[in-house]
């Protein structure tokens, strides 16, 4: 992965990256905004231990340019950016934290950020502390999250199985977090069957008391489903994974879910069903962009009419990938592709 994005490779096209060192705090990080061309970028921060600064340059370009798909096609007047902090046990985390959000007070308001893995409300607070651009407080990221799986969710089953109920068949989430526990206390609620693992054993008993099955972390990926609902890190579905798997559909809330470029390609010629990231888990972008940029009158009713309306864009993506005879990957990121043309 080239530091300036050769041709060919995820996120070239970026708009900006800046490296961001302080030494005090013993924060590195980087800062990639994607596009601007649609407005200003968003996109949460994320906190790992990457095994070198290319692994998480790569990441970050991924995540932005996933972000800059994702406003295009749910119609957003924002781009993708991402950040991503090298975690690393000499960080002092809110003073790395605070000084991330100096720098991104220098950007002028060109990049918004918020949540994301290793990312919640105390490392939201200090970078509040030092900038503007932050996803406003009062605002959930994996509640619009999940809010908007479930619309998704309709949409798939609205196509693949005929109506748009969720109850009575059979969900194994991956990844029982703040939208996976959120989706899963749905479906429950809905009279579905659902399963699921988690690495972290609290999240696991939180589930079980809900009344979600715990499987074997060896299992997940091979355990019989109606959909199959990724909702941890990404890359989850590769060939190799898509080849064996027994499910009928894939919905979830995790990024980047295609591990490699032929696991698109295994699930449609298999039938499976797979509905975009980039349309199904825009529910938090769509909430920070309408409460940060828009009129603060009725913000509340447009961000749940926008995350109502993934249901048709899914539904409608699917059905067009079915007629085309093209995967749905294929669908999303060409149709993505072409708003952000219209405007650049």
């Amino acid at each position: 992965m080239s530091l300036f994005g050769d041709a060919g490779e995820p996120g070239a096209n970026w708009q900006r990256v800046v490296a961001v060192q302080d030494a005090a705090s013993g924060l590195r990080a980087i800062v990639v905004l994607h596009s601007l061309a649609r407005g200003p970028a968003f996109g949460g921060v994320r906190r790992l231990a990457y095994a070198d600064e290319h692994a998480g340059l790569a990441d970050a370009k991924r995540l932005a340019e996933a972000m800059s798909f994702k406003c295009a096609l749910a119609g957003l007047p924002a781009g993708g950016g991402k950040t991503v902090i090298f975690d690393r046990p000499e960080l002092a985390r809110e003073a790395a934290y605070e000084a991330l959000g100096r720098m991104i007070e220098r950007l002028g308001g060109d990049y918004v950020c918020g949540p994301d893995i290793g990312t919640g409300a105390v490392e939201l607070a200090a970078l509040r502390r030092a900038t503007r651009w932050v996803n406003p407080a009062p605002n959930d990221a994996g509640r619009s999250t999940a809010a908007g799986v479930l619309a998704g969710l309709r949409g798939l089953s609205r196509v693949v199985f005929g109506d748009e109920g969720i109850g009575g068949r059979r969900y194994v989430i991956q990844g029982l977090g703040a939208v996976g526990s959120a989706l899963a206390r749905a479906l429950v609620g809905a009279g579905a069957s659902v399963a699921g693992w988690d690495p972290n054993p609290g999240a696991r008993a939180r589930a079980a008391a809900i009344g979600v099955e715990l499987l074997g972390e060896d299992e997940l990926l091979r355990a019989p489903c109606d959909v199959f609902m990724p909702c941890a890190l990404g890359r989850t579905l590769t060939r190799e994974v898509c080849e064996a798997a027994k499910w009928r559909a894939v919905c979830g809330s995790a990024n980047n879910q295609l591990g490699d470029a032929e696991a698109a390609s295994v699930l449609h010629r298999r039938g499976v069903a797979w509905a975009p990231d980039v349309v199904v888990n825009a529910g938090a972008v769509i909430e920070g962009v309408e409460t940060t940029l828009g009129p603060g009158e009725g913000a509340r009713e447009r961000v749940a009419s926008a995350i109502e309306a993934i249901a048709d864009r899914c539904a409608a993506l699917l059905e067009r990938a079915r007629d085309e005879d093209r995967s749905p990957a294929q669908v999303a990121i060409a149709a993505a592709r072409v708003a952000l043309a219209q405007v650049e």
